[in-house]
């Protein structure tokens, strides 16, 4: 075994000079200074000897009538023809140390571990690593700070590490094809192998991949965007966001809270009952309420991944929507913001056909065309959105989140209960939160500025329609002077 693995580094597996007739010609070249190094190194005339066999003296002479150039040659021809038979034997011996002396893993870099697989290899198991390919990545620092980082991983060819004791070899090889039509990456794959005949090792690596990825991501968020059916991610991830920095209205928290980690702790139960395990909430509201933001704090609080979806996406056809549902991470909930940019419903649909067939008989118009192109960009159907949701081949131990500033543009259809579990709206800023985020930017501030800060922006208007967002610019403007803030209280009534 050891002899087959030496040869293997001796004779590469794809050793071919075209027989020995190819090869005959490639030694009528090289041979004089092969001869040299012969006579040099051991003392023996090959072309003596040669020309001896072919003596007239000799059968072999007799039979080429004493032509010693015209011997030679065959001569030379027969030690191609002969290294030709070595190749076919040693690609015999090769193949049969592979099938019964050595194991294999191949992963794609489809699959969602390569990357992982790659960098673990790197990290913690090479040691000076000489071939490296380059990853450039924007990444969030402990101050919060967003910076260039470089990673090292093995470059496209062969490498050799260890694990567990045991020789293995990383092959990485790089396709000319790409992933698909609508991408500019190439494929490539990396084929783990090394002696032995038991595979359970691979499972063991992996799991000490998996390892390795939790520490690397303790305390942050993932977030992972779809790109040509795949789920890809978007650097190393965010800091976890705290719960208390997205303050929404009292009970709209805690009731979702609640009812995601019910459903968490529940899988026996649903399981039990042959329910589908799966659970969907809708948040709708104005703009800049919190929606999103409370979604990454709900993450943060479950240790879960985000998972974002743009439906208008024009490479995302139905198959490709269910199985990027099926294929998510582990841990992950799903975002699908702002879906009513992507469907509207069928009953303003067909309101707005009838107007059309109107405005079509009075003649074109602009605004009409361009709605009916807008209409047939999009690759995903309203029926796929609904089947991946909850059809048969739906995913399960699923978490679904949806956002919308325009609930009624929605197809009931899309909301029933079984996709959407949970509807929560989310609004304008009132009383309770004006004072509670008043406090938490200024924490020294005293309970009578809380309370004039709170009435003078209620007095400005009877019924205030202030965001999250808006009173967030206000303190970030005034954040290095509290008592300056209520001079500029007019930008939250500010349109422009």
């Amino acid at each position: 075994m050891l002899l087959t693995a030496g040869l293997g580094n001796l004779i590469p597996e794809n050793l071919n000079f075209g027989g020995g007739f190819g090869l005959a010609t490639i030694l009528t070249v090289l041979f004089p200074y092969i001869e040299k190094v012969i006579i040099h190194l051991f003392d023996f005339d090959i072309s003596a000897h040669i020309s001896a066999l072919f003596d007239q003296s000799t059968v072999v002479g007799k039979l080429l009538g004493g032509n010693s150039v015209l011997g030679a040659s065959f001569g030379i021809v027969g030690v191609g023809a002969f290294i030709a038979f070595l190749q076919q034997i040693w690609n015999s011996v090769h193949n049969l140390y592979i099938d019964y002396f050595s194991i294999s893993l191949e992963i794609p870099s489809s699959d969602s571990s390569y990357w992982e697989v790659l960098e673990w290899v790197h990290e913690r198991q090479m040691k000076n690593p000489k071939h490296l390919s380059l990853q450039t990545e924007t990444r969030q620092t402990s101050t919060g700070k967003w910076e260039s980082q470089h990673d090292f991983v093995p470059s496209v060819g062969t490498h050799k590490f260890r694990f567990q004791g045991k020789k293995f070899q990383i092959d990485r090889k790089r396709s000319e094809k790409t992933e698909d039509m609508y991408s500019v990456n190439r494929l490539e794959n990396i084929v783990l192998s090394a002696m032995g005949k038991d595979t359970s090792v691979f499972r063991e690596m992996l799991a000490e991949v998996k390892k390795f990825k939790e520490v690397k991501n303790e305390g942050k968020t993932i977030i992972y965007t779809a790109a040509q059916g795949c789920w890809q991610s978007a650097g190393h991830g965010k800091r976890k966001r705290p719960l208390n920095s997205v303050i929404l209205d009292d009970g709209i928290a805690e009731k979702i809270l609640e009812d995601i980690e019910d459903f968490m702790n529940s899988a026996e139960w649903y399981t039990e009952f042959g329910v589908p395990y799966r659970r969907g909430y809708l948040l709708y509201g104005p703009p800049g309420t919190g929606k999103t933001s409370f979604i990454s704090a709900v993450a943060g609080k479950f240790d879960l991944n985000v998972c974002i979806v743009n439906l208008s996406d024009k490479s995302l056809n139905d198959e490709g929507f269910n199985r990027l549902l099926i294929d998510a991470p582990e841990n992950s909930l799903i975002l699908l913001e702002d879906v009513d940019a992507a469907f509207k419903s069928r009953e303003i649909e067909s309101t707005t056909t009838k107007r059309s067939n109107m405005e079509e008989e009075k003649g074109p118009t602009a605004s009409g065309s361009t709605a009916t192109a807008f209409e047939g960009m999009n690759r995903l159907t309203f029926s796929g959105l609904l089947n991946a949701l909850d059809g048969v081949a739906s995913a399960e131990g699923r978490i679904l989140f949806m956002t919308t500033n325009y609930v009624e543009r929605l197809d009931p259809a899309l909301i029933r209960p079984g996709r959407v579990d949970c509807r929560q709206y989310v609004g304008y800023a009132t009383k309770h939160q004006l004072e509670r985020m008043f406090r938490r930017f200024y924490r020294k501030a005293s309970d009578e500025e809380v309370r004039r800060f709170v009435r003078n922006v209620l007095e400005m208007s009877e019924k205030p329609e202030i965001s999250l967002a808006q009173l967030q610019g206000l303190f970030l403007r005034y954040k290095s002077d509290p008592a300056a803030i209520f001079s500029g209280l007019s930008m939250l009534f500010d349109k422009d």
